[in-house]
């Protein structure tokens, strides 16, 4: 018997009220390949590899068998697609298709701001304990919460094998990381504990930036080029954990504040986006950032990233190419430049 499952387009859906409800959670990433299904119905260049991918699946019967498909409200384009799902369900063009919430957690700092995620956060638990016919208590949540938190150390464990000397690839650790999104809790504190120490990898260290990518094809093509990808801004990699939820009388509002100051995406602040990317800085020796044809975002930010990177005298690259297709001449041309001038900068720092 399959377990039940909820699908989300995006990480900043607290997966810990996902396996409260009784749910697993599966997380839509984008992936190469055509959707022609999802083409007849969406325009080009505006929404991303993964919404195309979760359209298509919805078209195509391949979520029959979710309970519910959670759109959290993390871009325009992932609204867009929460509007475009409900029209196609009105008017017919699919009907074997889970109820389609939207999870509108905001992540600014107005005063209203953390009683009306902790109603959404409510709200949201509400929804997946009517489709499971299960209400969580609030101790069901917080043993949730202590699961959660052993697979945020362990993943934690796994991103010191990065920094600040890496022993170990990019594209290696970066899904071991990832699977903290989905991975049962316990499993992943297992599966992460069992990483060994290895010694030091040589070649400058890269940080990966832009529009967060969800699948280690980019770091597969950085570290073709001799460099090694120790971090990355986003949702997916370094960043999948985080910091642990507190424990306390209120389990939801802990999320909710959890994941309202967490979570990364298009809405994230760009302040607070500009000090993570800088707070990384100082452990490596170049920067790629990819801004993908479909970016309507974080391209708005590259100029003073930009100007950040020239004033630091880091070598970084801009890859506007789809990170999910082969690369383009144009971007190993770019990355070879790139790594060396890294190369230069890592041997006179560290010999």
């Amino acid at each position: 018997m399959q377990e039940p499952y909820i699908v989300a387009s995006w990480p900043s859906v607290p997966v810990e009220i996902v396996r409260a409800a009784g749910f697993r959670p599966v997380m839509i990433r984008g992936a190469s390949g055509p959707t022609p299904a999802a083409d007849t119905h969406l325009e080009p260049g505006i929404f991303p590899s993964r919404l195309r991918r979760l359209v298509e699946d919805a078209l195509t019967g391949r979520l029959t068998h979710a309970a519910r498909i959670v759109i959290p409200r993390t871009s325009d384009a992932d609204y867009k697609c929460f509007l475009y799902l409900r029209e196609l369900v009105r008017r017919g063009v699919t009907t074997a298709l889970a109820p389609i919430v939207l999870f509108d957690l905001l992540q600014s700092r107005g005063p209203d701001v953390p009683a009306y995620d902790v109603a959404r956060v409510h709200a949201l638990l509400d929804e997946l304990s009517s489709a499971s016919g299960r209400l969580a208590s609030d101790d069901d949540l917080r043993g949730e919460i202590v699961r959660a938190n052993a697979a945020r150390a362990a993943a934690r464990r796994l991103v010191e094998l990065r920094r600040p000397v890496p022993r170990v690839a990019g594209a290696e650790v970066f899904p071991l990381l990832a699977a903290f999104w989905e991975m049962n809790p316990d499993r992943y504190a297992e599966m992460a504990s069992d990483a060994a120490t290895r010694p030091p990898l040589a070649g400058p260290r890269v940080l990966l930036t832009g529009v967060p990518v969800d699948r280690h094809t980019l770091h597969e093509t950085i570290e073709s080029h001799g460099a090694v990808v120790v971090d990355e801004v986003g949702p997916w990699g370094s960043g999948a954990a985080g910091d642990d939820v507190r424990i306390d009388e209120d389990p939801v509002a802990a999320l909710a504040e959890k994941y309202r100051d967490d979570s990364i995406g298009a809405r994230t602040p760009v302040d607070a986006l500009r000090r993570l990317t800088q707070s990384r800085l100082d452990e490596v020796d170049a920067v790629v950032v990819s801004l993908p044809p479909d970016d309507a975002v974080f391209g708005w930010d590259y100029p003073a990233l930009r100007d950040v990177l020239n004033a630091r005298r880091i070598p970084h690259v801009c890859l506007r190419s789809d990170p999910y297709e082969r690369p383009t001449p144009a971007d190993h041309a770019a990355l070879d430049v790139m790594v060396s001038a890294a190369s230069q900068l890592h041997e006179a720092r560290h010999g």
